[in-house]
């Protein structure tokens, strides 16, 4: 074999390993889990809660960190569109929302969340 050819084949080795090096992660990567269904073992009255289901799912730490820096300072409560007022409390939530492993740990854990929430509270359940 000539000089030329080993650095032929030796290239192409290496665009081998560097093409599929890119791929790598990919391949190991796990099995994504199915969306989780987050269904609660006592109904939920959603017409009680501050916002409709899908506008909470994806805003809910928005209006948590909203309330933890308005909440002790600003003694008004939280009024929603329709005119309903709800005092800025972790416990507003947790009036409906109670069951931990349906409302927090299922969701989080999906999604790879870290709350720091229990890093301060007391959580009432597991």
């Amino acid at each position: 074999m000539s000089k030329r050819q080993s650095f032929i084949i030796g290239g192409v080795l290496i665009a081998l390993v560097a093409s599929l090096w890119s791929f790598w992660p990919t391949l190991q990567a796990e099995k994504v889990p199915d969306k989780p269904s987050v269904t609660a073992s006592v109904p939920i009255d959603s017409t009680v809660c501050i916002a409709p289901t899908e506008y909470m799912r994806s805003h809910h730490m928005q209006i948590l960190q909203d309330w933890k820096r308005t909440g002790a300072r600003d003694p008004r409560p939280h009024t929603t569109p329709d005119g309903r007022k709800f005092q800025k409390s972790l416990n507003t939530c947790l009036g409906c929302h109670s069951t931990n492993s349906y409302f927090c740990i299922m969701c989080h854990d999906y999604t790879h969340a870290k709350p720091n929430c229990w890093n301060c509270h007391v959580a009432p359940f597991k």
